[in-house]
């Protein structure tokens, strides 16, 4: 399995491990954003997996159209070959398909898999259980795949050296699968995003765009 798939069942375990409904908490958007009709109880709700893929992947609608899932967030964050575009791999990924990719491809979702997993643990920790429900979403991944997670799961939190991997162009949706990994419901995850923004020069104006598309609170008035 490519890292691209890996990267989706770790965006679905975490967001499990992490509790989606805590995500929606004080949104501005009037529908949730890109989460809000998990916690309307389509396609199963959060309590089922295949509805969180499905939602996560854009197979819901909302207003009557294709609500473009995590991948097309994504997209529409950074600049990617439109032949083969980021987004919908991810998607497909994200519904447990197996994408062709390529290195370049690969390197992108390295870097966001390192992104939303040590986001993770901004509230200071990632405690045993909800590593257990991460490590158990991962499903068949390579023996490689499974133990770089691991590895990003249990090593210090270095948000610095995260700001130094990201290739240009790719800071907005680092900063977004950062912000989906986190509750924002403690100073230590505020002050993680606010030192992620800076690094990766996003702006407070820009950083409130990106919680608006997701329906999370802003962190900047």
């Amino acid at each position: 399995m490519s890292l691209m798939g890996t990267l989706g069942k770790v965006a679905v375990g975490i967001l499990v491990a992490k509790g989606v409904g805590k995500i929606m908490g004080g949104g501005s958007s009037g529908n949730g954003g890109l989460l809000g009709s998990i916690l309307g109880g389509q396609s199963g709700g959060s309590g089922n997996l295949g509805g969180l893929a499905d939602i996560l992947a854009g197979n819901t609608r909302q207003g009557g159209q294709n609500s473009g899932g995590l991948g097309g967030v994504l997209e529409s964050l950074g600049s990617n070959a439109p032949d083969n575009p980021f987004g919908n791999l991810l998607n497909d990924a994200i519904q447990g398909k197996e994408p062709e990719v390529s290195k370049e491809q690969e390197d992108q979702a390295e870097v966001l898999l390192r992104a939303m997993v040590n986001a993770a643990k901004a509230d200071g920790k990632i405690d045993a259980d909800e590593q257990k429900k991460i490590v158990e979403h991962l499903g068949e991944v390579s023996d490689k795949d499974a133990a770089m997670v691991r590895e990003i799961l249990q090593a210090p939190l270095d948000v610095q050296a995260l700001i130094e991997s990201v290739p240009p162009g790719m800071e907005q949706q680092v900063y977004l699968i950062s912000l989906l990994a986190i509750n924002l419901d403690s100073r230590k995850e505020a002050a993680y995003l606010d030192q992620l923004a800076k690094g990766l020069n996003i702006s407070a104006s820009v950083s409130n765009q990106i919680h608006k598309k997701v329906g999370a609170p802003q962190l900047y008035s």
